[in-house]
């Protein structure tokens, strides 16, 4: 179960049912997460030169929309702690940003509930932080 907690999409659908979310879950999580590679892959783009950038966007023209080969290119160009810290940080942005927009409709049951997960998840990986 605490493996669990370094799963981005375990996390958030912990986040959906904490908060009551009543919509598909699974869904929400899969599209939360195909948001936050195709932000990871604009921010490491960003930082390229422009040959670089370039060539990097000539490669991916013939990938379609495959996030998994898109990632695979990028290891061409980042190293794995560079994509690693990048996904993190897209991640909790994302979370963020999502708790931000909701917070204003939830109750203080629920504000409390998202809290003790907050907590839990810190707890079972020190590097997390909170959310709200």
């Amino acid at each position: 179960k605490l493996q669990d907690m370094n799963d981005p999409k375990v996390i958030l659908i912990r986040i959906l049912n904490t908060i009551g979310y009543s919509e598909d879950k699974e869904k929400f999580a899969t599209e939360f997460l195909q948001n936050v590679s195709a932000q990871v892959f604009l921010d490491l783009f960003n930082t390229l030169p422009q040959d670089k950038k370039d060539q990097l966007q000539q490669k991916i023209q013939s990938l379609g929309n495959n996030a998994g080969k898109m990632q695979e290119e990028l290891k061409a160009y980042f190293t794995d702690s560079q994509l690693e810290q990048a996904i993190e940080n897209s991640a909790k942005n994302a979370v963020m940003e999502y708790m931000k927009t909701i917070d204003p409709t939830l109750s203080e049951i629920q504000r409390a509930n998202i809290m003790n997960f907050s907590k839990e998840l810190e707890q079972s990986n020190p590097s997390v932080q909170p959310t709200l």
